[in-house]
């Protein structure tokens, strides 16, 4: 048999109206002494939500404007237009994904004209950043890794290539194992250039440079 619903008398239901009203009235009498604060509490909450809605829309509108500049650089015929242009990106849209595209082709623009040290800091501008997607951050570590081999800094070299070493990229992972042995040769450090050769071997065995790689071991 179903349970039979409890009826509510009269009196408890004008009861329970009276203890709404009462909690109610409570809630007005508190904000009418407190309208004040209540007042300044509201500006501050709407204050705060149209500078984060302006600020959101400030930004979309400077990706927007970055990324067109940034193309807009590229399609630029001469390479020292291409690097003024894309150095303006830079300063004028400093926090977008524009911007940092923008340092790392100046990178290999630089790279081109054999201006390491102008490479090695935009490359560094680059990834310092932190917003590259893991691809172009892998590429653009790999470019450092270059310059700071044709700077001199070898040391510097191989610890960047190691970190490639420890990416998700196999492709790098490949090359990275040839650059660092042969660093690894620059710094006369012949004992971890055959390392790196044989983990490279172990790692790539079918690779088209395997043969390369086994004339330099027997070579050591």
């Amino acid at each position: 048999m179903a349970a039979q619903k409890k009826s509510i008398s009269r009196k408890e239901l004008l009861k329970k109206t009276d203890e709404f009203i009462t909690t109610s009235n409570k809630i007005a009498h508190w904000v009418k002494v407190h309208y004040q604060k209540v007042i300044w509490v509201g500006a501050v909450v709407v204050l705060v939500a149209g500078a984060f809605l302006g600020y959101r829309a400030y930004a979309a509108h400077q990706e927007k404007q970055g990324r067109e500049a940034y193309f807009a650089a590229l399609e630029l015929p001469e390479i020292n237009q291409k690097i003024k242009k894309l150095s303006a990106v830079t300063t004028e849209y400093p926090r977008t994904q524009g911007a940092q595209k923008a340092w790392i082709s100046l990178g290999h623009l630089y790279y081109q004209q054999k201006d390491f040290t102008r490479a090695l800091n935009a490359y560094r501008s680059a990834l310092s950043q932190g917003k590259l997607l893991p691809e172009f951050h892998s590429l653009t570590t790999e470019s450092l890794a270059y310059v700071l081999e044709e700077k001199g800094d070898l040391k510097g070299a191989a610890d960047t290539f190691i970190q490639l070493l420890k990416g998700p990229d196999p492709l790098l992972k490949e090359n990275a194992h040839l650059n660092l042995g042969r660093v690894y040769v620059k710094l006369g450090q012949t004992k971890e250039a055959k390392s790196t050769y044989q983990d490279f071997l172990k790692a790539f065995p079918n690779s088209i440079y395997a043969p390369l790689v086994r004339d330099r071991l027997a070579k050591m």
